[in-house]
């Protein structure tokens, strides 16, 4: 399959990979571009992904902001090449985002897309002096406050397959939504499966969203309101989370022109339109995050 020449450029980048200990996990992250006395002196840029997915999905993203960043992509616990544990909860998801976070620096911008916004508007709730501020993609915001308790434990059975390949083909986007970028697909879908001695299996802890603690946190509405550092928020307008009454409620919860819509894309903003949203992004960080403004200028 040919691929377009902004994805080699970026995908070819090298990274490094880190693992932290937090709370007795080991959490995996990678960077582009920390290795300088040069960078060292410039703000973090930290990338968290959705439920189910891993810091892979950011390699055709991440590294558009290495001029202007230190750049970053973690795998939360259950996720990735992190540690699964026994119990989840938010506040540990939150605590694991800050202290990848302060790897970076002490002005580190964080990014949080589906569940990893959930997470991180968490994290900027408990601790919005320890960032500099965080963009939340396509991260649903609700003004009433759940009630969720955790789903039962299901009996899981662990699929192992004979190639990378025969994983890939079970790969699904969750929640399901169309994409044309199949190269984007394929690209996440290989870097989610490990190699064991009985085979390839996903990543992925099946059970996150069975072993997470319920704990008693305020509605999103609410938090988002209480946090005064900068913030930002991502969109696709064709988003099954975001009908016109959700966005009327995050445009009032932001600042006037920190809410941008990315036209022709679902719930996966990125894959379905990777430019357009590195664009969005860096306009955004602009604005938020004091980044020169000539850092709009990216592909």
């Amino acid at each position: 399959m040919p691929y377009p020449d902004w994805f080699r450029a970026f995908t070819s980048m090298p990274s490094q990979d880190h693992f932290i200990t937090v709370d007795t996990a080991r959490i995996h992250y990678q960077t582009w571009n920390d290795t300088t006395p040069v960078q060292k002196n410039r703000p973090g840029l930290l990338f968290v992904h959705g439920h189910g997915a891993h810091s892979h999905w950011w390699d055709f993203i991440a590294p558009a902001f290495c001029e202007h960043f230190i750049v970053a992509a973690m795998d939360m616990s259950g996720n990735g090449d992190s540690d699964h544990r026994q119990q989840y909860s938010a506040l540990g998801y939150a605590n694991e985002i800050l202290a990848v976070a302060k790897c970076l620096g002490d002005q580190t911008t964080v990014v949080g897309h589906s569940f990893g916004g959930a997470m991180t508007r968490v994290l900027a709730f408990h601790h919005a002096r320890q960032i500099a501020g965080f963009i939340l993609v396509d991260s649903v915001i609700s003004a009433t406050k759940g009630s969720r308790t955790p789903p039962a434990m299901p009996r899981v059975k662990t699929h192992h397959y004979p190639t990378p390949e025969a994983g890939m083909k079970r790969f699904r986007l969750r929640p399901y939504q169309p994409c044309e970028n199949r190269f984007l697909i394929e690209y996440i879908a290989r870097h989610s499966l490990k190699q064991t001695t009985a085979g390839f299996q996903f990543k992925v802890d099946p059970l996150v969203f069975s072993k997470m603690a319920a704990l008693d946190l305020p509605d999103a509405a609410t938090m988002v309101r209480s946090i005064s550092i900068p913030r930002g928020f991502i969109y696709g307008d064709q988003s099954r989370f975001f009908p016109t009454e959700s966005v009327s409620l995050v445009t009032s919860l932001f600042a006037k022109g920190h809410v941008r819509k990315v036209t022709r894309a679902h719930h996966h903003v990125f894959l379905d339109q990777p430019k357009m949203f590195i664009q969005t992004l860096k306009e955004l960080l602009v604005t938020i995050a004091g980044a020169p403004d000539q850092a709009r200028d990216i592909l």
